[in-house]
């Protein structure tokens, strides 16, 4: 690769001075710009996939200021002294699916999450869909993981006691030619090993959606494409890791790390000192940064935020099935690095639009704004014309966390001997993520080994985790029953989504000790339905004071120090 040569078409085309350099691992981009739309482009133009070597994107960024990472607000000495054969850090989907794998290990493990529960990055705003994998052209990591995590979904899911549906997914073809030349995807699936996909016409796709009638010639059937809730499965992983003898520590951030001798010495937190054998790097748009901190940064993780929308399921004219519309030659140029998104039937019954993808140098910008609402509904409209902007009821963003290569990057530090790095892990890796969880927990029994730590079996270790109950899938009968043993669970709090007071008082007593409103949200959907809690909140404020023996004034919605009320405004 003539870096020289690269750089000085980035002058030509962009008008930005650049230099690159590289070394045994990466190839490294310096200068400054302010527009970080140009940035991203210039460091894809970097990457060079035959020599193997990473993009590191130094370019600096003029034209806006960077905000200090969200922090928690407490400080104690609660981990202060104490010594862990595994250290992860980060509790999103990654780190929680490895923590419960490596429990099948005597291993002393543990989790540092920064936020007050899990799943609160990009694992706990995406749309959940299982992808087959159908979009990934070429044999790269992402592909050998999702294609694998697919196939586990049905197991994984029955032992950890989270609902999964492998409905399946339709891309519309609108015209013949599309239709014609949608014949590659046929070529790839069989390469790949993608089960059952095939062609339909236009009679079969109208009769299966109706709602796409007057514009489908046909469509791509792609049925081993399934459904799950994102934070769901997270927490249950993270749950079965607590109760096989993982230590999860929320509000918990990583603000250095000592590194001698080419081996991580040790972690410093806002709550203690402590020391690893491994540590896994499963921080998401921070890997880089903890991957710095460590001493071993060779790649770069460049934030690219999405925004969903959803839909009230009672609304009329919505599609009972996952679409979208085929890409034609002038979308995959305009999204060539997102799959462009679709209408996405959650397993909650929900119908989800989106995501959108706009790259992002806030790697915790959550925010939503007009621009993007109109941005993802006009374009799902396109695919479901009857769909009403009015049955939008919430929307959310997230934010990806590429690499410049666009794949995923697991692998034993070369560089630091009890590091490992689970990064890039961008859409499809909720769907990976069973599957390299397997890998990692391997990679890191391997490491322990040749540090000379003696590794048995836990005999102890128990796959399986308890669904919690949910009244509104009960039958009438089976719901008698379970009111005549707990009269809570006939008491109605959430109207929406049908969630009782026993529900709510078993998701606050969960085994990662959260108890938000947030906590409760995620895990039983109070204050999910067309009222987003308008009704239920306060009610559920009330249950959490109650059941924690506090003052509501005490009882937060999310992170430390949300409060959800700030004191009386009258006596009563």
């Amino acid at each position: 690769m003539n870096l020289a040569k690269i750089a000085n078409g980035v002058y030509k085309k962009y008008g930005v001075k650049v230099q690159a350099t590289q070394d045994e691992r990466s190839i490294i981009v310096t200068g400054e710009c302010d527009d970080w739309g140009k940035i991203v482009e210039i460091g894809k133009l970097f990457v060079d996939k035959k020599s193997g070597k990473y993009v590191v994107n130094d370019i600096r960024f003029t034209g806006g200021e960077d905000r200090p990472p969200l922090l928690p607000a407490v400080c104690d000495d609660k981990l202060e002294g104490t010594e862990w054969d595994v250290v992860i850090i980060g509790g999103g989907i990654s780190g929680c699916s490895v923590a419960r794998e490596l429990c099948k290990y005597n291993l002393k493990v543990l989790v540092c999450e920064k936020h007050s529960d899990v799943a609160h990055g990009a694992s706990g705003a995406n749309d959940g869909m299982v992808h087959a994998g159908i979009d990934i052209k070429h044999k790269c990591k992402k592909l050998h993981y999702v294609t694998r995590g697919n196939a586990m979904y049905e197991s994984v899911c029955r032992n950890l006691g989270v609902e999964f549906e492998r409905a399946g997914q339709y891309v519309i073809f609108t015209s013949r030619l599309i239709k014609f030349l949608a014949r590659t995807y046929l070529i790839r699936a069989k390469k790949h090993n993608i089960p059952d996909v095939e062609i339909i016409g236009k009679k079969e796709i109208c009769a299966i959606e109706p709602t796409v009638k007057d514009f489908a010639v046909g469509a791509l059937k792609i049925p081993s494409t399934g459904a799950v809730s994102p934070y769901k499965l997270t927490i249950a992983y993270a749950e079965n890791a607590v109760q096989n003898g993982a230590t999860i520590s929320l509000d918990t951030a990583v603000l250095s790390l000592e590194h001698t001798d080419s081996q991580i010495t040790g972690i410093t937190t806002n709550r203690g000192k402590f020391t690893a054998k491994c540590v896994i790097n499963c921080a998401g748009v921070f890997a880089d940064k903890i991957a710095q901190m460590a001493g071993d940064r060779y790649y770069s993780i460049h934030p690219r935020k999405g925004v969903d929308l959803l839909l009230d399921p009672k609304s009329d004219g919505l599609p009972s099935n996952a679409i979208s519309l085929s890409p034609t030659l002038k979308t995959l140029k305009e999204h060539k690095n997102t799959k462009g998104g679709g209408i996405i039937k959650t397993v909650d019954g929900n119908i989800l639009l989106g995501p959108n993808a706009h790259e992002t140098y806030l790697r915790e910008d959550t925010s939503t704004a007009s621009c993007d609402i109109d941005e993802v509904f006009n374009k799902q409209q396109r695919c479901c014309p009857s769909m009403k902007r009015a049955a939008i009821i919430a929307y959310f963003a997230g934010v990806r966390a590429p690499s410049y290569e666009e794949d995923f990057i697991i692998e034993r530090s070369a560089k630091v001997r009890n590091l490992i790095h689970v990064a890039g892990i961008q859409s499809p890796g909720l769907t990976a993520a069973p599957a390299f969880s397997l890998d990692v927990a391997e990679m890191a029994k391997d490491m322990l080994q040749s540090l000379g730590v003696q590794i048995t079996e836990n005999p102890n270790f128990d796959p399986h985790r308890n669904a919690p109950i949910r009244c509104k899938s009960l039958s009438d009968e089976q719901r008698d029953e379970l009111i005549k043993r707990n009269s809570d669970f006939g008491k109605m709090i959430c109207r929406c989504e049908q969630i009782s007071l026993g529900e709510i008082k078993q998701a606050i007593n969960n085994p990662l000790k959260v108890a938000t409103v947030d906590g409760v949200k995620r895990r039983v959907r109070a204050g999910m339905g067309r009222c987003q809690g308008g009704f239920c909140m306060p009610l559920v404020v009330k249950t959490i004071a109650e059941e924690l023996g506090v003052d509501y004034c005490d009882v937060q919605k999310g992170d430390d120090g949300s409060y959800v009320a700030i004191g009386n405004i009258k006596e009563i």
